[in-house]
């Protein structure tokens, strides 16, 4: 090469340098960022309502699937709280101590409960038939009972609640005080 043209070569380059520094500077993209349309978009879901926010509300429980147990904690794959939320916090990891309870939620035998539902919807006939009666409030029986288990008894793959005692809606690490294990109903197959 000669040494024209290497300095041709060079000329070229510093103005194509000096029109793209002067566009850069010009046509700042400070707007027109991912982040910038994730939150644009987040925000236009939340006002239609077909994401809706959990902001204000207070979280104080998680239901997911355990996928590791160890050292006094167990590591779980939540459903997420909201579409829009941080997906990092998909996985939350429980802290167990001596004050956690363990609960194994069993479902109640058919005939008691059908037993409970019928005294239930008697009572709430007697209260419709005489409003100006009402002393107390009737709950609707539960299709199970919670019985205590031990730390050792959790397993991979089971489905739990976990109850805590602070707000956990941005928290990846907490203390529960509560745990339940899920039951899984009996289902029969025709064959």
């Amino acid at each position: 090469m000669t040494k024209q043209t290497i300095t041709t070569i060079i000329i070229i380059a510093l103005v194509f340098f000096g029109i793209g520094f002067s566009f850069a500077n010009y046509y700042k993209p400070s707007d027109n960022t991912f982040q910038a349309g994730w939150e644009a978009a987040k925000q236009r879901l939340t006002e239609t309502g077909f994401a809706p926010t959990i902001d204000g509300i207070e979280i104080i429980s998680v239901r997911g699937v355990i996928q590791e147990i160890g050292d006094n904690k167990i590591y779980l794959k939540i459903q997420p709280l909201s579409p829009l939320a941080d997906s990092e916090l998909d996985n939350r990891i429980i802290e167990i101590d001596e004050n956690t309870k363990i609960y194994e939620l069993i479902e109640k035998n058919t005939y008691q409960y059908q037993k409970e539902m019928d005294e239930f919807n008697q009572k709430m006939q007697e209260q419709m038939n005489n409003p100006e009666t009402i002393t107390e409030l009737i709950m609707l029986p539960e299709s199970f009972v919670k019985q205590e288990i031990n730390f050792n008894e959790i397993q991979v793959d089971q489905q739990i609640t976990v109850v805590a005692q602070e707000d956990i809606k941005d928290i990846k690490q907490f203390k529960a005080i509560e745990i339940m294990i899920q039951f899984m109903p009996v289902t029969s197959s025709v064959i």
